[in-house]
């Protein structure tokens, strides 16, 4: 089965692990040249296994080997890779709870942390709701991902893409401390930004 299904494996349950997602929420995915593979529907990455990634053809966006009803995020995911073919390698979409509470107040979080400026380079837009699975949103992520590392969905969770499944991970984690620390200074009442 390649590496990479292993990647996807350990890091789909790190993520788990973190409290990033619940049940089979979130999804993570690879590309390996012109192809994707992105965990199935319905199966949650605690306990996902490598045969649970379907692989699909990133020009068409269709499966190509199918382990399990496809994820409905597919067209986002494929739009990322497709927005930035030379430096994403691996997409992370998560449900996290901070950043979901941060998405429903802002337009953009700025720098609030070193680590964040330092993880993802540059800030976080929001991005309106939009259903998931759908074009709109595909679009609306292939918009901002041309030039920032992540983005917040409005009351859905927040997608980050990295050079591999490592870089996505990180950055998932530095932005779900930056959204939780937004959070809990704004009910400090003393919230200040780098820049």
């Amino acid at each position: 089965m390649g590496d990479f299904r292993k990647e996807l494996v350990k890091y789909g349950r790190l993520i788990y692990a973190q409290d990033f997602v619940v049940g089979s929420g979130g999804n993570i995915s690879v590309r390996v040249k012109d192809r994707i593979y992105i965990k199935a529907s319905r199966v949650s990455l605690e306990n996902s296994r490598e045969a649970d990634y379907n692989e699909v053809d990133l020009r068409t966006g269709k499966a190509v080997c199918l382990k399990g009803p496809c994820s409905i995020e597919v067209p986002m995911h494929t739009a990322c890779y497709r927005a930035r073919p030379y430096d994403i390698g691996a997409v992370v979409h998560t449900h996290p709870v901070y950043g979901t509470i941060a998405a429903m107040s802002l337009k953009k979080l700025g720098f609030i942390s070193y680590e964040m400026m330092f993880a993802l380079a540059t800030e976080t837009p929001v991005i309106g709701y939009k259903e998931p699975g759908s074009r709109e949103l595909a679009d609306a992520v292939k918009k901002m991902i041309k030039k920032h590392n992540a983005v917040l969905l409005k009351n859905h969770g927040a997608l980050i893409v990295g050079r591999d499944l490592k870089e996505a991970y990180e950055r998932a984690v530095a932005l779900e401390r930056a959204c939780k620390i937004y959070v809990l200074s704004k009910l400090a009442g003393k919230m200040s930004l780098i820049r």
